[in-house]
């Protein structure tokens, strides 16, 4: 008898068991009530991710955007010929060849100096500093001085040979040479050729300049040399 009742007592829990779960897997299946789509409608929706927006778009933070439009409009910019080569070079550029090198007083007096000179000299024109002067400031002072030479040049170079030695310079000065910016730059200029120990000589564009006056302003700077 009393294992009967026990048989009973458990089938009895096992009922109730089957019972709760069925409730519980019959309500997952049930649609949502009318109170939880109205929580579903008051709450924002979870952005999507970029892999599931529609084909074509991507959502991008506005400091990416920002970058997207800078790199497209560098790229716009950068388009000067149609057809690149590699490392974003163009094929071409938009300029073209002047007609000439020297102004006409810059021409007249470089044949001048070139018949004035002795055996032994040659010149050159238009030499920038850069290439005729060694900075000798500390690494972390060189920048400072690198910008004052930067983009300026000295009119005719004398040099002696064989080893090419600089000797001394002339500068052409013209009306230009009057401004107050340029008067800054020619200090700028006779600062460095000072600090170097080489001569720049300065003459006046309008002025008459003769092979024998050429050659009497050279004096003490280039005298006849034999060259082997």
């Amino acid at each position: 008898m009393g294992l009967l009742m026990t048989l009973l007592v458990v089938g009895a829990v096992l009922v109730v068991l089957a019972v709760i779960l069925a409730a519980r897997a019959g309500g997952m299946g049930r649609t949502p009530s009318a109170s939880s789509k109205q929580r579903s409608a008051s709450a924002p929706p979870s952005p999507l991710p970029a892999k599931q927006l529609p084909q074509g778009q991507v959502r991008f933070s506005t400091a990416e955007t920002e970058r997207q439009q800078r790199l497209r409009e560098q790229e716009e910019a950068a388009s000067v010929h149609p057809s690149h080569v590699p490392g974003g070079i163009p094929e071409s550029l938009p300029i073209k060849l002047k007609g000439y090198f020297f102004s006409k007083s810059e021409l007249a007096f470089f044949q001048t100096l070139e018949g004035a000179l002795p055996q032994g000299f040659r010149v050159f024109p238009n030499v920038r500093l850069n290439d005729l002067f060694l900075i000798t400031a500390p690494p972390h002072q060189r920048q400072g001085t690198y910008a004052r030479l930067r983009d300026k040049h000295v009119d005719f170079l004398i040099v002696a040979l064989p080893d090419f030695r600089p000797v001394c310079a002339i500068e052409l000065d013209g009306a230009s040479h009057d401004q107050p910016q340029q008067q800054y730059r020619d200090a700028v200029k006779d600062v460095a050729f000072r600090s170097a120990g080489l001569p720049l000589l300065r003459l006046r564009a309008e002025s008459n300049h003769t092979r024998q006056s050429v050659q009497k302003l050279l004096e003490g700077y280039v005298r006849q040399r034999t060259v082997a």
